[in-house]
C-alpha cells in the first residue's frame, strides 16, 4: 500500500525528508551567524542556546515556513483521500445502495435501526465472489473513469451526491444486481453464507457499539440491495424495460429473488412476533 502512495502522489518520504532538511537550514544559518559573531567558535553549550531560542522565539521566516509546512500536509491528506476514494469508486456505489441502515460518523449504532459499518469489508470480499474478479474488475475502472468525468464536468461542484446520482452509475449498480440475483434464488443458503462471510471480516467494536450481524440484520441488508430494483419492476412498464435492458431470463430471475425475499421477510416478522413457548 505505501508503495503505491509513492507512485501515484508528488507526496512522500522524500517531500518530508524535503520539507525537514529546509528546518534544519534555518537552524544552521542560526548557528552560523551566532560562530560568525564569535571568530567561529561555539561551544556545546552556545549550540543549545541558539537552538532553544529558535524554538521559543522563531524568525518571521520559519514561522511562514511552519504555515507553509502544514498547508503541504493538509494537502497531502486531502490527495491521498481524494486517491482513495478514486480507487475504490465501484465499491462505493455498491455500500451506497444500503448507507441509509448504517450509522453517519460518530452515531452510536442502534440495534433494529442500523447495521454497523463494520460489515462493510466483508460485503466487498462477498460482492466479489458473487460477481467474478474479472466483471469486478471491469466494473471498477468503468467506475473510476466516470467519477473522473463528473469531476471535470462539475468542478468545484463535484461530491460523492453527484455520482450517486448520475445514471451510468445507477445503471451500473443495477446491471450488477440483476447479473448476481441468481444467488439469492436460495435466500436462506445465501444468508447464512452471507452471515458468515461478513462475520469473518469484522473485528472487535467498541463494546458500546456492538451490533451483530445476523439473519434480521443480513436480510435487512439484502432488503435494501434490491428495493430501488424492486421499485423499478413494479413502476408502470418497468418489469417490460428491465427485460428489453437484461433480457427475459434475467427479468424473471429478478422477479423470482424479489418474490422469495418478500416470503423471507413475511416468515421472519411472523416468527420474531411469535409468544416463546413455555419452558
Amino acid at each position: 500500500m505505501s508503495n503505491e502512495i509513492n507512485v501515484s502522489s508528488e507526496y512522500g518520504p522524500k517531500k518530508f525528508r524535503a520539507l525537514f532538511e529546509r528546518g534544519l537550514d534555518f537552524a544552521l544559518d542560526r548557528l552560523l551567524r551566532r560562530a560568525e559573531m564569535q571568530n567561529g567558535r561555539l561551544s556545546g553549550t552556545e549550540i543549545r542556546e541558539e537552538l532553544e531560542c529558535l524554538k521559543i522565539n522563531p524568525s518571521n521566516d520559519m514561522s511562514d515556513y511552519f504555515n507553509e509546512s502544514w498547508e503541504e500536509c493538509i494537502t497531502a491528506v486531502e490527495q491521498r483521500r481524494w486517491d482513495q476514494k478514486r480507487r475504490y469508486p465501484f465499491e462505493r456505489l455498491m455500500v451506497n445502495t444500503f448507507v441509509s441502515l448504517l450509522p453517519v460518523g460518530d452515531e452510536v449504532p442502534i440495534p433494529g435501526v442500523h447495521i454497523t459499518r463494520q460489515i462493510i469489508p466483508g460485503f466487498i470480499i462477498a460482492m466479489t465472489q458473487m460477481l467474478g474478479e474479472e466483471l469486478t474488475d471491469k466494473y471498477e475502472e468503468y467506475c473510476r473513469k466516470l467519477v473522473s468525468r463528473l469531476e471535470v464536468e462539475n468542478g468545484d461542484d463535484f461530491n460523492w451526491k453527484t455520482v450517486y446520482q448520475n445514471s451510468d452509475a445507477i445503471s451500473v449498480v443495477s446491471e450488477v444486481l440483476i447479473t448476481i440475483c441468481h444467488h439469492f434464488v436460495d435466500l436462506k443458503k445465501r444468508r447464512r453464507w452471507l452471515t458468515d462471510v461478513i462475520n469473518s471480516q469484522m473485528g472487535a467494536p467498541p463494546a458500546s457499539q456492538t451490533i451483530p450481524f445476523e439473519e434480521v440484520e443480513c436480510h435487512r441488508l439484502i432488503s435494501a440491495l434490491y428495493q430501488p430494483l424492486r421499485d423499478a419492476m413494479n413502476a408502470s412498464g418497468g418489469e417490460k424495460r428491465i427485460a428489453e435492458l437484461y433480457g427475459r431470463d434475467r427479468a424473471h430471475m429478478l422477479r423470482t429473488v424479489l418474490a422469495e425475499i418478500t416470503r423471507y421477510h413475511r416468515e421472519l416478522l411472523l416468527r420474531l412476533n411469535s409468544p416463546t413457548d413455555a419452558a
